[in-house]
């Protein structure tokens, strides 16, 4: 199976493709550009493809092993490669950071998706693992809010983490990039327990039907 990985150009902060013409004036998305921390943010994303809601393409190979990856775990190995890919072709420069740390786990105490990935980078690469990030208070799931406004408000406040840090460096791994809520709020946390440069590295940047289109119209 060939999986399409996410070719630049792409925006500088969120990761979002944007259009060749685009990016000749500026490397930020839409959004991204009118952000005034745009330049320095608390945290940049990157991802190995395209994340894809079955709604609008209910065949994608990438999208389908990430969402079947929750029920099935045979396929981590697959979506861990992915990651190694990314890491060691397309952004090389997130091999010298010191630590990776998963998105805090779900409503369960088990073992999630996203921390058997991180591990498993820690372990390839040799960062440290820290598994750190919980939950304070439950907030509803991001997709089941429509208003961004609403997400960060939701989830503001709810996330703790269990560490100290001393300006390390950190990957902050998941699954996928919907709309950067989570990601912000878990920058925040991090940055606010002594946390230094944070990127976060995603399986697949959710892109949609609209942008997908707006791409092939200025691309040409």
């Amino acid at each position: 199976m060939e999986l399409e990985i996410l070719y630049p150009p792409y925006c500088d902060v969120c990761g979002e493709p944007i259009p060749d013409s685009f990016a000749e004036h500026s490397p930020f998305c839409a959004i991204c550009k009118d952000l005034p921390d745009r330049s320095q943010p608390s945290i940049r994303t990157r991802a190995f493809g395209k994340y894809l809601f079955s709604s609008e393409f209910p065949s994608d190979p990438l999208s389908d092993e990430i969402r079947g990856s929750k029920k099935d775990q045979r396929l981590l190995t697959g979506l861990l490669e992915c990651l190694c890919y990314a890491i060691d072709h397309q952004y090389t420069h997130l091999q010298p950071l010191d630590v990776v740390v998963p998105v805090m786990r779900g409503s369960n105490d088990g073992t999630t998706m996203v921390a058997d990935l991180a591990e498993g980078l820690a372990t390839r690469y040799g960062f440290q693992y820290l598994d750190i990030l919980y939950k304070k208070d439950d907030y509803p799931a991001m997709h089941d809010l429509h208003d961004l406004q609403e997400k960060e408000r939701a989830i503001l406040g709810k996330i703790g983490c269990r560490h100290r840090f001393d300006g390390e460096s950190i990957l902050l791994i998941d699954d996928t990039y919907i709309n950067g809520v989570t990601k912000r709020e878990c920058a925040h946390v991090l940055h606010e327990h002594g946390a230094g440069e944070l990127w976060s590295l995603v399986i697949g940047r959710k892109v949609n039907r609209h942008h997908l289109n707006v791409l092939r119209r200025y691309n040409g």
